[in-house]
Parts: structure tokens; C-alpha cells; sequence
């Protein structure tokens, strides 16, 4: 072996126990997998080039400092990338102290940061509930940061308003002939245009107001997940999709999925046809509760995902991490 070869594999072992403090263990003779993870797909030993530097000071100099190695360095080719995780949703409960309960919820792909407030049972300053004094009565506000609400806001106030009807039991004790009040305060994320659809704030608003709920107790028959579907033109189906694919898809989709499995919500906005909306529904599904809808043939559906990664078992993990900081006085006290 060449000089200038050993000195070439002396510094990528030493670089690679580098990397393995940083990163982790990671075995030193898969040499390619280490050059594809650091330098993407078009960086490999090979195309890499090395240049030896040797040491050019005075012989005076160079004797008292001992013996030195011509120095090796490595150049890279210009097309690497890294490869990057995609953060998940960020959410907090019992946000605010003068509220039955709060919660506050932040997409990642869209930006989008929701404060949400819940008071019930309430009485209401109308009367509100002359078609059905037996039940309670939910009234839904959407506040935006920067303006005040529109024609947007009061479509998904009513959007939300008819689909927690359903959930709250609204027949418990204290609660008929009285009202639960769901505030939507959007504080973070870009404003929504006039014209432009709000199918793409409506998952936020609907993961906040359960979070709410859930934080002021109020008695619920079910809890449900929602996702966010668009299919571009080319009829590529994307899942939780930026602002910008939003845009520029040919159909949106905003499906709500209950905790038993039931589809509580189906928004869809564009030009689809009905195969294209079975497999929204299907991957909607999937992204909510983590397992596949049986086939429309009958065959047997794909196997089961953990809860961890998808939105139902994003919401139930909130509420452990919320109750366990509540309870750590007991918990230790054990």
C-alpha cells in the first residue's frame, strides 16, 4: 500500500470515530453507508479527492518540532445533502389560568398555532336552547391574529360546531339548558387571503378544540383525529401538505376519523373523481389511527402500525405527558 493510501485510511478511521461520538455507533467497515449518510448519493470513497500538504518550514525548525506527516485533506463534491427528520406537531394543555380548560396546538407543515379556550357549562345570555332544552348548547369562535373573522371563520365555526354536537354529552348532569363555549385564537402561521380555502387551518382548529375539551373535562362519548390530503395534478396523493402544495393541488381533503373508527368529517374542495377519494380516505385513515382500511375486494387489510407516528396516538401521549406533570407528587410519593 502507498503512502499516500495509508494516509488517506488513517484519516477516514479517524473521521469515522468522530462521527460515532456524535452520532452514535456506527461500524467503521461499512465505509460506503458512512460516505452516502455524510455526503448523499453522489459522494462515495472513490469520487472523493485527496491532497497532501507537506511541511515547508526551515530545517531548523522542522527537527526541533520532531518528525511530521504530510498533512491528508479530504474535498467533497458539491452535490451532497443531509437528510433531515420531519418534526411533528407541538402541544400543550391548561395554558390558561382562567378557563375550564385550554390547550394550544402548532402544525409543523403549515405553520399554523392555535390557542384554544373551553368554558362549560356556561349560562348563556340568549335563549338558545328552545328547540332542545334537554341538551347543552356548543357555540364555536374563531378569532384570527390580525384581523377580524370573515366568511372563512363562520364556515369552519360551523364545520366544528355541527361535528362536537355529536361528541359532547351534552345531556349529563349540569350541562342541559347551559352552554360550552369553544374559542379559537390564531396566533402563529401566515393569514389566510380572501378566496384562499380553509381547509388547510381546519385539522389545527379541530385537534385544538379536542385538546381543549379534553383539558376542561368535559364529558365526551368519543375523541377523533383529523388529517390534512391533497392530491396534486399529476394525481399524487400528499399527506399533511405545505402551503405552498396546498396551493398548487388540483383537490384538498380534511377527513376526521373517531376513535372507534368511524369517519365523523369529510371536506373535500377541487376536481376528483371517486377512486381518487377512496385512496385519500384509505391513507387519511392510516395517518389517524394507523391501520389500513380492509380493500373494497375483501381481502385482508395491511398489518396494524403503532400508535406512535400517527395523529390518535399524538393526542393520547399529550394528555399522559399532561396528567403524569399533575400527578408527579403522587407518583412519587409511591
Amino acid at each position: 500500500m502507498s503512502e499516500e493510501a495509508k494516509l488517506s485510511h488513517t484519516l477516514v478511521v479517524s473521521d469515522l470515530s468522530a462521527k460515532q461520538r456524535m452520532w452514535g455507533p456506527r461500524s467503521t467497515k461499512n465505509r460506503e453507508s458512512f460516505f452516502h449518510d455524510a455526503a448523499g448519493p453522489y459522494a462515495s470513497p472513490s469520487s472523493l479527492r485527496t491532497t497532501s500538504k507537506t511541511d515547508t518550514r526551515s530545517p531548523s525548525r522542522q527537527s526541533n518540532s520532531g518528525q511530521r506527516k504530510p498533512t491528508t485533506w479530504l474535498s467533497f463534491p458539491l452535490e451532497f445533502s443531509f437528510s433531515t427528520t420531519m418534526v411533528g406537531p407541538t402541544a400543550s394543555l391548561s395554558n390558561l389560568s382562567r378557563a375550564d380548560g385550554s390547550a394550544s396546538f402548532k402544525c409543523p407543515t403549515t405553520g399554523y398555532k392555535i390557542l384554544g379556550s373551553v368554558n362549560a357549562p356556561v349560562e348563556l345570555p340568549g335563549r338558545r336552547d328552545a328547540l332542545k332544552p334537554e341538551e347543552a348548547t356548543v357555540e364555536v369562535f374563531i378569532k384570527p391574529g390580525n384581523t377580524t373573522a370573515g366568511v372563512g371563520e363562520r364556515y369552519a365555526e360551523g364545520i366544528i360546531r355541527t361535528m362536537l354536537q355529536k361528541l359532547i354529552l351534552g345531556r349529563e348532569r349540569g350541562f342541559p339548558r347551559r352552554g360550552v363555549v369553544i374559542t379559537l385564537a390564531i396566533v402563529g402561521g401566515g393569514a389566510i387571503a380572501r378566496g384562499d380555502s380553509y381547509l388547510t387551518l381546519l385539522p389545527s382548529l379541530l385537534h385544538t378544540s379536542l385538546l381543549a375539551l379534553l383539558s376542561g373535562a368535559v364529558p365526551m362519548s368519543m375523541t377523533y383525529s383529523a388529517a390534512l390530503m391533497a392530491v396534486s395534478k399529476s394525481n399524487v396523493i400528499v399527506s399533511n401538505p405545505t402551503l405552498v402544495e396546498a396551493k398548487a393541488a388540483s383537490s384538498l381533503h380534511v377527513l376526521a376519523f373517531s376513535s372507534k373508527g368511524h369517519l365523523l368529517l369529510n371536506e373535500s374542495q377541487g376536481r376528483f373523481d371517486f377512486d381518487t377519494w377512496k385512496t385519500v380516505q384509505q391513507r387519511a385513515h392510516a395517518l389517524c389511527r394507523g391501520v389500513e382500511l380492509p380493500e373494497v375486494d375483501g381481502d385482508i387489510a395491511m398489518e396494524a402500525q403503532g400508535d406512535s407516528g400517527t395523529a390518535e396516538g399524538f393526542v393520547r401521549e399529550t394528555v399522559e405527558d399532561h396528567l403524569c406533570r399533575d400527578y408527579a407528587w403522587k407518583i412519587n410519593t409511591e
